[in-house]
């Protein structure tokens, strides 16, 4: 599996959050809308991993979808704007469905989506969403593209989705899961997907103690909060989500980072 992408939930209009995130020298482009479930978005690619700006357009059918990606993003909007899942990209996702089942969690899909995009054309997927009954902890969930991995490059390319960013960015480097308990998460994680953790580091920046897991198309980072900080903010105001988005290779020194709720208005 590899990170296929993040979403990010708001509550104004995707072209609006294009606009900033251009201002701070990304390339993002207009989506399209997601016509059964009454959503729309925008787009930011780093390779074939990318930011999904998400947002409702049509309230009450965004209300009555049975998705739970789009009931999460109803359900918490009184928590304001910020990161709400992510997206691990899977070509077995039949095979996958019934491994999860059989670890325990409940499985809801495939569920097939699809989205319009401004031109007309319409591109299709599957989706997987996990809940974890015993832990409370929501899982990412899988989604399995109509078209190959190299179909999609060319083909969003050729569209000019895909393409340098002003500010030098060229990749995710990690996504960063904020958690209550790291040891436990860790080990939850390892046996949902067969992945093993790296060893546990203090990150100062976040205020945490976590371990990683290296994916591809971006790693992704359990932080547990140690004292006052980003970790212990994002926990206590959005529970244990997606919190931040680290991004390589601008023209900066480091790497930026792209921080949940506030980041379309502060890149650091």
């Amino acid at each position: 599996m590899s990170l296929d992408h993040i979403v990010h939930f708001l509550y104004r209009t995707p072209m609006e959050a294009t606009e900033q995130f251009r201002q701070k020298g990304y390339h993002a482009v207009a989506g399209g809308r997601h016509t059964m479930w009454g959503t729309w978005n925008s787009l930011s690619y780093f390779g074939l991993s990318y930011v999904e700006f998400l947002a409702v357009e049509q309230t009450e059918l965004a209300k009555q979808s049975e998705n739970p990606l789009i009931r999460q993003l109803v359900e918490e909007q009184s928590s304001g704007e910020g990161l709400g899942q992510i997206a691990l990209r899977t070509q077995e996702m039949d095979q996958w469905a019934t491994e999860l089942r059989e670890k325990g969690l409940h499985v809801t899909g495939p569920v097939a989506g699809s989205r319009t995009r401004e031109d007309g054309t319409v591109i299709r997927w599957r989706m997987l969403f996990l809940e974890d009954p015993s832990g409370g902890r929501m899982p990412p969930f899988l989604i399995e593209w109509q078209e190959s991995d190299d179909e999609r490059v060319k083909d969003l390319t050729n569209r000019g989705m895909i393409a340098d960013h002003p500010n030098g960015a060229d990749g995710i480097q990690a996504v960063g899961y904020a958690v209550a308990e790291l040891e436990e998460a860790a080990k939850q994680w390892e046996r949902w997907f067969g992945w093993e953790s790296s060893d546990l580091f203090i990150d100062e920046q976040m205020g945490a103690r976590c371990r990683s897991f290296k994916v591809p198309g971006g790693d992704i980072v359990l932080c547990q909060p140690i004292g006052e900080g980003m970790a212990r903010e994002a926990l206590e105001t959005r529970g244990e989500r997606p919190f931040f988005v680290r991004v390589c290779g601008t023209n900066r020194e480091g790497s930026d980072t792209i921080f949940g709720g506030a980041y379309l208005g502060s890149v650091e």
